[in-house]
């Protein structure tokens, strides 16, 4: 029906209270305004409504239908019921009744009507009601959405107010803390959590007064909060503050963060597992940029290192291992495949060391630019020390297999010479004894004695050194073996080699055998001869050595060997409380390097050219001082000359 004019009741024929004025007023804020009436015997129809009811529902007026018991065909059937009986309630009683219903519209759509009405009774005994119907769907709509999405969230929400008591909590808060919603409404924020800083009295006085802004602390704070049942739990909460129709209200936002601490925990268990294991590992790691630059490193590749540095943050690893040992880039290994090298390092203290290198490259970060090169680094030195000198063993197991099998063929060699020197010898001897002979013929025989003699010595040292002859060492006394020895030496070497005598003892007995000590000294003076090339100075020496003076002569020899005493001690075989006898042999030739030095006892070490030397007459010196419970140390430097100390321990019995 139009809404122009006045509208008529038409059983009493007055006017509507409702103005065209009003009725438009209400229509433009999406109201529908209507008459409905009762009649004596409870029959409810509507008698009008206003054109905007096509807008709301759908449907123009002329449209809408009543069913049977007086409801609306469009209110949804779940409210009709209710609807009735609220009708039938203010028709009693003449009071207002209260319009609050979902209606379906012509689409299908529902929407949420909510007015009032007043009735009031005619003469004919009708009930009309006038009123109207407010289209609020928007509002419950958003009312819906904002429970939703309240209601979904994972944080625990709260209101507060000024007095610190919760006005409104989401189902989230309802499940952490186990409470049902009514009974957190109006429950202080203080008995759910342990807020920094608020104690009992301060909570006392919350709940007392309105200052809650001032005493609960705003910004972000991990706190202690506690269930229903009495257990309590990691909680994170933000708190700020709102001001709505002039009054203060909190907004706390919180969550159980019970996982995140958890994995935090976990997390820091592993990185400490994973940090002591790194600290704990005995081979160095090294993290370093392709370019060398280490980045990162362990406590092991720090001690491996030996540098005094300080840190290694930012040096190159080609400070310490040469890059020509690393494959090229173009040849490094993709990520998850390794490659490995061996390396003898550059260290400060310049020592004989080596690595074992094993690298493999990876991502240092997800989002890395380039890749970083992981090394472990094994020190290989002890390992490569004892492969080596399980070759050295193994070469002089060879070397002593040779030596036996020489030994065998030496022994019956010498055999054989000595049975045909024999009567070389005594020949040559009878003729030179009998016969009468010229002087040309006199230096003939001369020198087949000679060299028969010298044959004869060849086979003794070889059967010496094959350990074919065997020598009884009896108590002697050195002196004068010392003494006839250095005589001999004065007159069998040329002029221009000087030879000095020093001897301080007048006695000195050793168990030795007298022709075995000449033939180590007659040994040690051919070497000086060869050294000096014919023309220098032979010092002979002997001298007592005290246990004192043995021991300073011990460190002096570990000491000088390489400057750190890592080298075995030459005179750890002797007996160092006892006194012994030292014979020195000095010459001031050429020189023995250190490296030399090391290897001229060695069976068949020679440095003199082919066919001058075999090599084994130092080896057949050392074999007969060893014999003797003795030691033989070559002590020389290059261009000053050499000398070699035969140190014997002195004897308490007398000389056969």
């Amino acid at each position: 029906m139009p809404l122009s004019g006045p509208i008529l009741d038409q059983a009493a024929g007055t006017a509507s209270p409702l103005a065209p004025v009003s009725l438009n007023l209400l229509a433009d804020i999406d109201c529908i305004v209507w008459r409905r009436e009762m009649a004596a015997d409870g029959v409810i129809r509507y008698s009008w409504f206003s054109n905007n009811v096509a807008s709301i529902l759908g449907v123009p007026p002329e449209a809408l239908a009543v069913n049977s018991k007086g409801a609306l065909t469009v209110i949804h059937w779940a409210d009709r019921d209710a609807h009735i009986a609220a009708l039938h309630q203010s028709a009693r009683m003449l009071q207002p009744c209260q319009e609050n219903f979902r209606a379906i519209t012509a689409d299908g759509e529902t929407r949420w009507l909510r007015g009032s009405s007043y009735p009031r009774k005619t003469g004919d005994g009708r009930i009309v009601w006038e009123g109207l119907w407010q289209d609020h769907t928007q509002r419950i709509r958003a009312e819906a959405q904002h429970q939703m999405l309240m209601d979904r969230a994972a944080d625990c929400i709260f209101i507060i107010s000024g007095n610190a008591r919760v006005t409104w909590s989401n189902a989230a808060a309802e499940r952490n803390f186990g409470y049902p919603a009514e009974e957190l409404l109006n429950r202080c924020i203080g008995e759910l959590i342990d807020l920094p800083g608020c104690s009992s009295c301060t909570k006392k006085h919350l709940v007392q007064s309105d200052n809650a802004a001032d005493c609960l602390p705003h910004g972000s704070h991990e706190v202690s909060a506690m269930r229903q049942d009495g257990t309590t739990f990691p909680f994170e909460i933000t708190i700020s503050e709102t001001r709505s129709d002039g009054k203060l209200s909190l907004i706390v936002i919180g969550r159980d963060i019970t996982r995140r601490r958890t994995a935090e925990r976990l997390l820091e268990e592993s990185e400490q597992r994973l940090r002591v294991t790194f600290a704990a590992a005995s081979l160095g790691i090294v993290v370093v940029d392709l370019d060398g630059t280490i980045r990162f490193y362990n406590p092991a590749f720090e001690t491996m290192s030996d540098s005094s540095r300080g840190s290694l943050l930012g040096v190159s690893l080609y400070s310490f291992v040469p890059d020509t040992i690393m494959p090229p880039p173009s040849r490094i290994p993709p990520p998850g495949m390794a490659f490995c090298v061996m390396c003898e390092p550059h260290l400060e203290d310049g020592g004989d060391h080596h690595w074992r290198l094993t690298g493999t490259k990876f991502a240092a970060t997800p989002n890395a630019a380039e890749h970083s090169m992981l090394f472990f680094i094994e020190d290989t030195t002890e390992t490569t020390h004892i492969a080596q000198e399980r070759r050295q063993l193994e070469l002089m197991l060879q070397e002593g297999h040779k030596l036996e099998a020489l030994g065998r063929l030496a022994g019956g060699i010498a055999h054989e010479l000595n049975n045909m020197l024999g009567p070389i010898l005594m020949g040559a001897e009878m003729i030179a004894r009998t016969a009468p002979l010229d002087h040309r013929n006199t230096e003939r025989v001369q020198r087949i004695i000679d060299a028969a003699k010298n044959s004869r010595d060849i086979v003794r040292n070889v059967l010496a050194y094959c350990r074919k002859e065997q020598k009884t060492l009896t108590p002697v006394d050195i002196v004068p073996i010392f003494d006839g020895f250095s005589a001999m030496a004065a007159s069998i070497l040329p002029p221009s080699i000087k030879v000095e005598k020093y001897r301080e003892v007048e006695h000195a007995i050793v168990v030795a055998d007298a022709g075995q000590l000449q033939q180590v000294l007659l040994n040690l003076v051919n070497n000086a001869r060869d050294a000096m090339f014919g023309a220098g100075t032979l010092k002979l020496e002997l001298v007592t050595l005290q246990p004192r003076q043995l021991a300073a002569l011990s460190r002096k020899f570990v000491d000088d060997t390489d400057g750190t005493g890592s080298r075995p001690n030459p005179l750890s075989a002797i007996d160092f409380d006892r006194p012994h006898v030292e014979i020195r042999v000095s010459d001031t030739g050429c020189g023995i390097s250190p490296s030399t030095a090391t290897k001229i006892f060695d069976p068949f070490f020679t440095t003199k050219p082919v066919g001058q030397g075999t090599g084994l007459g130092l080896s057949v010196v050392q074999g007969i001082i060893k014999s003797m419970s003795g030691v033989i140390i070559v002590d020389s430097t290059l261009g000053k000359g050499t000398s070699f100390l035969v140190i014997l321990p002195q004897s308490n019995e007398l000389p056969v």
